[in-house]
């Protein structure tokens, strides 16, 4: 049903922009998003035309976005891979089954503090990817109904 290896392939960096922006636009006076990672970012397609760092590069831009600018308070929950070193707070677990315990622990420590205040400096954060050119010119991105094609 699914290509093998096709979960190994992540570009984090967008997939927390992606999710951002879909908070952003959320009514609620707090907002939290909470990332469950396995390690790094992955994908070699990006990875055959760009720098080895790129995707990781990519990703560390982002946080820091939101870490500094956004009122969307960010937590991070590594399981197996140490996440500390993208995000500032985060925590890594050895084994899955600590998980709901690391969840209940990180957002009890950050109800603890003021949510963060909205100011119109945030209206146009996070913007598409620094780079959507290929060497041709636009990438043009494929439709969900090509991707899910690609993968049945």
């Amino acid at each position: 049903m699914m290509r093998e290896g096709l979960l190994k392939e992540n570009i984090d960096g967008e997939a927390l922009m992606w999710a951002h922006q879909r908070m952003i636009g959320r009514p609620e006076s707090r907002r939290i998003l909470m990332v469950i990672s396995d390690g790094a970012p992955v994908d070699d397609s990006t990875l055959s035309v760009n720098s080895g760092h790129y995707l990781e590069r990519h990703l560390r831009e982002v946080i820091s976005e939101i870490e500094t600018k956004s009122p969307v308070q960010l937590i991070a929950i590594g399981i197996g891979h140490d996440v500390t070193r993208y995000y500032r707070r985060a925590v890594t677990i050895v084994d899955v089954e600590q998980l709901a315990g690391a969840i209940v622990d990180q957002l009890a420590e950050l109800f603890d503090e003021e949510p963060r205040r909205v100011t119109k400096k945030m209206a146009g954060l996070l913007q598409p990817p620094p780079s959507t050119q290929g060497p041709q010119g636009p990438v043009r991105r494929s439709t969900f109904k090509e991707v899910r094609k690609a993968v049945a």
